[in-house]
């Protein structure tokens, strides 16, 4: 049975302060209800850490994709057709886009500039994206 609980990401990144785990207050019929808002804290923080290096998307691309994905998830039960004929536009411009992108940033990164913290990703997953969207 685990003893404590620390903050962790699927970039690798473990917390560094260890949170007892107290299992006398745990309610054993709900353990998923357990006060885990410590480690989460931690893990907030260092999103925000990750985030705060990462390339910023400018804000009104970021603003068009956050009403994209509106319209297209109310068109997905609206009119599913429609938004499929749309996502699959959405395909088109990421892949040739995407390759673009990729082929710079490799540029970029043959300088010596590293692309993991420019995209918050750990270095071989930021290579791995754009190996994805190169070879797309």
């Amino acid at each position: 049975m685990a003893a404590e609980l620390r903050g962790a990401c699927a970039c690798g990144w473990r917390g560094e302060t260890r949170y007892p785990l107290d299992w006398e207050s745990a309610d054993r019929q709900a353990p998923d209800l357990y006060d885990t808002s410590w480690p989460q804290g931690d893990w907030a923080r260092h999103i925000t850490e990750v985030e705060s290096g990462a390339v910023p998307v400018p804000e009104k691309l970021a603003a068009l994709l956050d009403q994209a994905e509106l319209q297209l998830d109310k068109l997905s039960f609206d009119a599913p057709l429609s938004a499929l004929r749309a996502i699959s536009r959405l395909k088109r411009i990421v892949t040739e886009t995407g390759r673009r992108a990729a082929y710079g940033a490799e540029a970029d990164a043959k300088s010596g500039a590293p692309i993991g913290p420019g995209l918050g990703l750990p270095e071989d997953e930021a290579r791995q994206r754009l190996f994805h969207y190169s070879l797309r």
